[in-house]
């Protein structure tokens, strides 16, 4: 089975929102072992969608549209569907019903346009859609189906484990290989540095199949597998998994969806530490991250993106600050070891930066430095980092989260 993604609203094509819907749909049926072909996405525009409809039917057996539903003049869907098989809109006066209930159990007033919602191409499939006001359905045709369901990315969830997949499996006998993937999330190599060492699997392997992908600071390496059940899918990437964690060690800080600073605070929270911060180069970032952790291990932080507020918080005069800086690691190593006394934590992490010079593009040359302090010793590391600030300063709070994270599996191992 062979299928196409069509995203529907002008909205993507403007980059008004991001179309984080045809990244689930396309996961959820490589679950089920449905080769996707294609993606693509229209506007609000009814030739182009009957175009492109027109052609994805013609060619696959599964075509899945998404978005386009709603009440307004622009949610085309319907209309387009409708007129590419020459199935007139009909009305269906369940679909109403359970329309006109959600408002009434919302405690909303229905207003007269929402009555387009419950209008489907003749013939076609109705999908009774209990998250929101926008039904889906479903036409079939001589070599497939095209499947329409609502953009609301919490609907389109729901209905596509629920309602589609089913119907997927029953309508077309799917009983083939089952498709999982992994993600390994690494930190402190460059993606070509990872490269090296694994290219052996990334070029022979050919189930699972081994890939990266490279985002700033984090090196995502992405196990694939093929199988005739889930268990046998998950035991080939196991399998898999356990090679190139024989080879990257600690560079691994999690999988899948986990965050480096979601997992740094686990440890901590295990451990049951705290921790106190100060940041200079990365302003605030930092405690961005630990903060939307929910974390109860992250205790104070401090901004101190001046000269003056660094020297205020450390009390030195003018002339002790400018003597001082002149060694940044013993800097940096003082205000960590600061930071946790003045709030009597487990440990301080500060970050500083001496700046080397700038390019006419707008990128920069810069040293970066990190200490973490504990009552017993303080680590100093340092980094030459390039490019935009905004760049440069991602990849500074990403550095000393993970060296957080490695010193504490260092110097506090977890049976």
């Amino acid at each position: 089975m062979k299928a196409e993604i069509i995203a529907i609203g002008s909205e993507l094509l403007l980059g008004q929102i991001i179309d984080t819907n045809t990244n689930f749909i396309a996961r959820v049926l490589a679950e089920n072992g449905i080769e996707l072909v294609r993606t693509s996405m229209v506007g609000d525009d009814l030739e182009r969608m009957k175009e492109v409809i027109k052609e994805a039917t013609e060619k696959h057996n599964i075509v899945i549209t998404t978005g386009g539903l709603g009440p307004t003049e622009d949610d085309l869907t319907r209309e387009a569907i409708s007129e590419v098989f020459g199935c007139p809109l009909t009305f269906q006066p369940h679909l109403m019903d359970q329309i006109e209930a959600i408002f009434k159990r919302r405690g909303f007033k229905m207003s007269e346009n929402n009555r387009k919602q419950a209008y489907i191409p003749r013939g076609a499939i109705p999908i009774e859609n209990p998250k929101g006001t926008a039904p889906g359905f479903i036409l079939e045709y001589p070599k497939g189906a095209i499947i329409s369901i609502p953009g609301v990315p919490l609907e389109m969830e729901y209905l596509m484990r629920n309602t589609v997949i089913p119907y997927l499996r029953k309508r077309f006998d799917i009983k083939g290989e089952v498709i999982k993937y992994k993600v390994l999330r690494t930190c402190g190599l460059g993606e070509s540095a990872i490269d090296l060492q694994i290219k052996d699997l990334m070029r022979e392997s050919k189930n699972p199949t081994v890939g990266t992908l490279a985002s700033i600071g984090d090196i995502k390496i992405r196990i694939t597998a093929k199988g005739r059940s889930p268990e046998e899918s998950q035991a080939l990437i196991k399998k898999m998994e356990d090679e190139i964690r024989n080879r990257l060690g600690i560079l691994i800080y999690g999988v899948d969806d986990e965050t480096l600073q979601g997992n740094t605070t686990n440890l901590l929270e295990k451990l049951n530490l705290k921790l106190s911060l100060i940041e200079t180069i990365t302003g605030g970032i930092i405690s961005q991250k630990l903060t939307n952790t929910n974390t109860n291990s992250f205790s104070n932080a401090l901004i101190l993106s001046s000269q003056e507020s660094q020297r205020q918080f450390l009390n030195m005069s003018k002339e002790e600050y400018d003597f001082s800086i002149k060694d940044p690691k013993r800097f940096t190593a003082f205000l960590a070891q600061e930071v946790r006394k003045r709030y009597n934590t487990d440990f301080g992490l500060a970050t500083f930066a001496k700046h080397l010079d700038s390019k006419e593009n707008g990128e920069y040359r810069i040293e970066t430095y990190y200490s973490i302090s504990t009552i017993k010793e303080t680590e100093n590391h340092e980094y030459l980092l390039g490019g935009e600030l905004w760049m440069i300063r991602e990849r500074a709070s990403i550095i000393a989260l993970d060296l957080l994270r490695k010193f504490l599996i260092k110097n506090y191992p977890i049976n």
